[in-house]
């Protein structure tokens, strides 16, 4: 299980270490909860694989190969390893508690080597969690300041977390015991903090729609005993992305109850997560609903979407030229859309280029036989009203105008092409010749 949910805990638990509200972010009051129990109909199945709290696009069935580009607008950089200590990056140094508290800070930075084997990974965010664990408890034993205690004991806490989230039970147990000691000294925010890595664990190892709805209803409680500080607000967006793949359903309804929770409050992190909630739960729904696509052909021909898809499969391609694995798609969709588009095989990309000269540029250098979509002056608006922030993002649409998979990318994508459309022919799927443009309207 140490994937895309370590990946996301990672980001809850270790990227918020200091416990401070951003600049110019007030904490919120208590929240108002409502349950409904109807929250866990059953909902088709989904092969989607979403973003992660940074907005960096990790296909599920790949867990931590970081292969997308992110709504910043970059590439992602090459993987660099940063060494907390020379030689083995792992072994616990000596010193005062100060020097074992740079030792964490460099370990909580700490990347996997850009060559290795990605069946390595989990080893490594293991040794990883090990160490971090090593080094808080070796904090104890330097007679701490009161704020070096404090640093040690969330360093322990994620340290647990990430270890629960392999699976480990006795890392779990142990993490259950801490918070019990955390409270009887009186830790308040500690132990808060604790809990709620407690509950994503928890949440992340649910097997039935019974146990997710009574994690999350627990944690929904827990949410309302207490103020929201940015630490409970991006709790609250990690959990549902735990859910999205195997409950797509309960995902949908929990992204809904958490919009309410944070209804009433004025924070503006809260504000703009809970819009960012709202466009994740329509995007769920779309197995089903119809999807909408608008926007202007490069052109400046209003695109007709409905006209466009009427009885065929479509890739909906959200993709930009600054993106470099989207580039990198190009050939191998040329490919499918060359062997497939007799078969009643379409693709329509949806820019994310914020310089429509840049987006015409690389079109005059490399042409692209299916439609590009844009909007008058900005990227097409259904970017943000489908919440589509990693890139690329690849949607294969049925004939009904409905999604049939959200992560049609690479295999996935031509093995759903092969079993809505048959299998591929080696002589049509030989060259790379560009087939005859479209109908772009």
């Amino acid at each position: 299980m140490f994937g895309i949910s370590a990946a996301l805990l990672w980001v809850y638990i270790g990227g918020l270490l200091e416990g401070v509200a951003p600049v110019g972010v007030e904490k919120a009051g208590a929240v108002a909860v409502h349950w409904s129990e109807g929250v866990m109909s059953p909902g088709p199945e989904s092969s989607l694989g979403e973003d992660n709290l940074t907005f960096v696009h990790i296909p599920l069935d790949t867990p931590f190969r970081l292969q997308e580009c992110s709504a910043a607008g970059e590439s992602p950089a090459a993987v660099e390893q940063s060494s907390p200590s020379a030689g083995d990056p792992f072994e616990l140094p000596d010193g005062s508690a100060s020097e074992l508290l740079d030792y964490i800070g460099r370990l909580r930075q700490l990347k996997p080597p850009e060559d290795i084997d990605p069946d390595h990974i989990s080893q490594f965010q293991r040794k990883k969690a090990e160490a971090l664990l090593k080094a808080a408890e070796k904090v104890f034993t330097q007679k701490p300041k009161e704020a070096q205690w404090n640093e040690a004991a969330q360093a322990k806490l994620e340290a647990l977390g990430l270890l629960a989230f392999t699976g480990d039970a006795a890392a779990e147990k142990q993490l259950e015991t801490y918070l019990r000691n955390l409270q009887a000294l009186r830790k308040r925010d500690l132990a808060r903090y604790g809990r709620g890595v407690l509950l994503a664990v928890r949440v992340q190892q649910t097997k039935t729609p019974q146990e997710t709805k009574k994690w999350f209803k627990e944690f929904v409680q827990f949410l309302s005993q207490g103020p929201l500080s940015p630490r409970e607000l991006e709790l609250m967006d990690t959990l549902p992305q735990l859910l999205e793949r195997e409950n797509p359903a309960v995902a949908v309804e929990i992204y809904r109850q958490l919009v309410f929770a944070t209804a009433k409050s004025r924070d503006t992190l809260a504000a703009s997560l809970a819009k960012k909630w709202e466009e994740k739960g329509r995007r769920l729904e779309l197995l089903t609903k119809p999807i909408q696509i608008v926007g202007f052909t490069v052109d400046g021909r209003e695109f007709q979407w409905e006209r466009f898809r009427q009885g065929k499969i479509v890739l909906v391609d959200f993709w930009a030229t600054w993106c470099g694995w989207c580039v990198r798609e190009i050939p191998e969709l040329m490919r499918l859309y060359q062997t497939y588009r007799s078969r009643g095989f379409e693709i329509v990309g949806i820019s994310a280029d914020r310089n429509r000269k840049e987006l015409e540029e690389f079109l005059g250098k490399t042409p692209i036989p299916w439609p590009i979509v844009y909007g008058r002056n900005s990227p097409s608006p259904s970017l943000e009203y489908y919440g589509i922030h990693a890139f690329p993002t690849m949607w294969l649409v049925g004939k009904d105008g409905k999604v049939i998979a959200f992560n049609a990318r690479g295999e996935n994508l031509r093995r759903e092409l092969e079993r809505l459309l048959g299998p591929a022919d080696q002589k049509e799927a030989g060259g790379l010749s560009s087939p005859a443009p479209p109908d772009r309207k």
